[in-house]
């Protein structure tokens, strides 16, 4: 596996920055206007079809998965040629391959049914409707299950050309029936993963599942056998964890460029993550890891980007499941693309909302940082939209607005909503104002963006439902309820839902913090005084900066500041779930509550100027549930008793970028001791976490030596990145994070 391993470490920092697909580029370019005349579902199947006929089937003597794309970079007249496709009116990724990512697929469906069955299962429904669209609909899904059986022959002919006999009969079983065999069905989920990945979707961030729960009984069936070993096993793994990796490019998608990056234009997967779950709990919150577990644990390569491996970290985890705990520490702390989200805060805040248990346990996660629930709740934010639908719209229902995202309706999110509030309170009059107006005021204006976001959201959905079967994705030939309602994800999924974030909460948090101490207790600077220091950006001003700057802040783990971080994180979460409820019982629709930034931070910031917390014009906010830079005085130890105010039935999802410093956590004690203190964390209610492990020194030797320092990883918001390919303003960001 050593070869393998190798490959994909090169394939990360040495492919060319714009390699490109170029075979889909080129096979795509050509067919993009063809049977226009088709409906869409059709014509989708039949343009794959022809893809997937006509693409290479590249292998290796030491594949164990088979599948791989080419990349390369472009000639100048292809460059030329490709820049043209893209801003083509018929460019597929806008008017026919959507995205079928930011969700999990019915993978143990695939598993169960393999392509033939469910091709013969859509088939068979076809033939008991009699409405058009469904009719159209299962057709193309048939079409595509032969697309697929096509390719993947394609794939078992040139393995055995190449003598590779034991991996083309494990091809040939999965063109003509289900997996029998822990091998079979690792390959055939590869399969699709990667058909999806760098042939259809643009940023795919896809959710692979629980393996270790779904490969199980293959696997327990084969060692029982004798027709597998561990060693054997883990070979499978490493080299599906490999072929992950093969198929992204360079740079970071969310801040970098096309000048440094690759862009999801060129690779569709450049950067997406796909995730990985282990472990976590049934319905009764028994844990369910295994022995597989543990060995998809050992083979994590912590030099590889994907699968992100999400760790659903049970109570007691450490002292119930010893040795995996460790294993899953020590590798976080080789900053492995890893994270880890305490399962039982996720599904309590799911059954507060109202889901049945069910679905509750079947959560998962997407996008950068996030969980939906179950496999039948489609992001709305997600592909395709109602614009895609072919439906009438009434006048009223043209004037939509886009739907919300997860922003505010300030471009410059809740910071600046705080700012404003403050300069509209000191026209009152000092004397009449207490920190209940400011919560007054801050969460009237966040309660009415949250009930006009839901009115747009109804809306949304209730124009894709118009004709909810005229239009597929690839994704909804793997989801089982859109196979069974012969309905598009994105119009007939049980549950509807988009992000409501508490972006920059930290720097919001500080704010309210730094009013109540110094204005409202030590009476040590007025609102007057303060808006002016702010809108100067505090030139002139240095002693109210230096009174900002030595109040409290959240992550110090004072009680000032944590009554204000639970008070504003509850009172936020609470409202969500509130607002949500009459969506919910009357339509499954809601928003799902999380504190969440991405990289937004760094945009949001340089666009917008100084903040009452002592923050400077134009410089990064705080990111995600991380307290700001610089806060956290009382350590990790503060930090997470800080964090432990956040809400533990209110929020699914919140990255914390847990970064420490190698010379903290060294050698065996080291490790012990970091074991110990995660657990810690999360045994008492703490939500997330994803480590990054570095010298900061490195770091910023790195900015000068990239060469020198191309093996660093980093975590970002869900997915890690190579520090040396990271535009200057990332890798400072990442910096700051690192300093004490």
């Amino acid at each position: 596996m050593i070869k393998n391993i190798e490959e994909a470490k090169r394939a990360l920092i040495e492919k060319p920055m714009k390699a490109t697909t170029a075979e889909r580029f080129l096979i795509l370019d050509e067919l993009k206007s063809r049977d226009k005349e088709l409906p869409q579902p059709l014509r989708f199947s039949k343009i794959l079809y022809q893809l997937l006929d006509r693409v290479s089937v590249p292998l290796e003597p030491h594949d164990l998965m088979a599948g791989r794309i080419v990349d390369r970079e472009l000639t100048e007249s292809e460059e030329a040629d490709f820049q043209a496709y893209l801003k083509h009116p018929d460019y597929p990724s806008r008017r026919l391959f959507w995205s079928s990512g930011h969700c999990t697929y019915s993978w143990d469906m695939l598993l169960k049914f393999g392509l033939t069955g469910l091709k013969e299962k859509a088939i068979e429904k076809r033939e008991k409707t009699s409405d058009e669209d469904k009719k159209i609909f299962l057709t193309s899904a048939a079409e595509t299950y032969d697309a697929i059986i096509n390719y993947v022959r394609r794939y078992e002919k040139k393995a055995r050309d190449m003598d590779m006999h034991e991996l083309a009969d494990d091809l040939s079983k999965i063109s003509s029936g289900a997996p029998d065999s822990f091998s079979s069905a690792l390959r055939l989920l590869w399969i699709v993963t990667l058909i999806d990945c760098s042939y259809i979707s643009e940023n795919p961030t896809l959710t692979l599942g629980r393996l270790d729960l779904m490969l199980y009984p293959f696997y327990k069936a084969d060692i029982e056998s004798g027709a597998l070993t561990p060693e054997r096993a883990k070979e499978y793994i490493t080299d599906y964890y490999c072929k992950h990796n093969l198929n992204m490019g360079r740079g970071e998608h969310q801040v970098g460029t096309a000048e440094n990056s690759t862009t999801f234009r060129r690779i569709l997967n450049f950067d997406a993550p796909q995730y990985l779950l282990l472990a976590g709990t049934d319905e009764s919150g028994a844990p369910v890891s295994n022995e597989l577990t543990m060995l998809f644990a050992e083979c994590i390569e912590p030099s590889f980007k994907n699968p992100v491996v999400v760790v659903r970290y049970y109570k007691d985890m450490d002292k119930i499941s010893p040795k995996l705990w460790r294993t899953f520490c020590d590798k976080a702390l080789a900053s492995a693309s890893m994270m880890f989200y305490n399962d039982g805060n996720v599904k309590s805040t799911f059954l507060r909302m109202g889901l049945p248990r069910e679905d509750a346990e079947k959560y998962a996660h997407f996008g950068c940082n996030w969980c939906s629930p179950s496999d039948d709740a489609a992001w709305i934010n997600s592909s395709p939209k109602s614009m895609h639908y072919p439906i009438r719209r009434t006048p009223e229902e043209a004037k939509t607005v886009d739907v919300p995202y997860m922003r505010t309706k300030s471009d410059h999110s809740w910071p600046q909503d705080f700012t404003e509030i403050l300069k509209e309170l000191a026209e009152e009059g000092e004397e009449k104002v207490t920190i209940e107006d400011f919560y007054r005021l801050f969460f009237e204006r966040y309660s009415a963006f949250i009930e006009r976001k839901l009115k747009i959201l109804s809306l949304e959905v209730k124009l894709r439902r118009k004709r909810p079967s005229s239009v597929i994705t690839f994704g909804d030939c793997f989801l089982e309820g859109s196979l069974r309602r012969a309905e598009c994800f994105s119009a007939g999924a049980k549950y509807h839902f988009e992000l409501q974030s508490f972006q920059m909460f930290g720097t919001v948090a500080d704010c309210f913090i730094a009013i109540d101490q110094l204005i409202f207790i030590e009476k040590k600077l007025t609102m007057k005084d303060l808006i002016a220091a702010v809108e100067a950006n505090f030139e002139g001003y240095p002693e109210v900066l230096a009174q900002l700057r030595r109040a409290d802040k959240y992550g110090m783990d004072t009680p000032l500041s944590n009554k204000h971080v639970y008070r504003l994180s509850h009172t936020a979460s609470d409202i969500v779930i509130e607002k949500n409820k009459p969506y919910y019982e009357k339509e499954r629709l809601f928003l799902v509550p999380c504190i969440q930034s991405d990289m937004w931070h760094l945009k949001y910031g340089e666009g917008y100027g100084a903040t009452p917390n002592g923050r400077l014009a134009f410089t990064p906010y705080s990111q995600n549930t991380r307290p700001s830079n610089g806060a956290c005085t009382a350590g990790l130890t503060g930090m997470f008793n800080s964090m432990l105010n956040l809400p533990t039935d209110g929020l699914v999802s919140g990255s914390l970028n847990l970064d420490v410093d190698k010379k903290d956590f060294s050698g065996e004690e080291g490790s012990a001791l970091f074991a110990a203190l995660l657990s810690s964390y999360f045994n008492r209610g703490g939500l997330h976490a994803q480590v990054t492990t570095v010298d900061p020194e490195a770091l910023i030797d790195a900015k000068k030596n990239p060469d020198m320092h191309r093996d660093l990883r980093v975590r970002v918001t869900g997915y890690s990145g190579v520090f040396v390919d990271f535009p200057e303003k990332v890798q400072n960001d990442v910096i700051e994070r690192l300093k004490k």
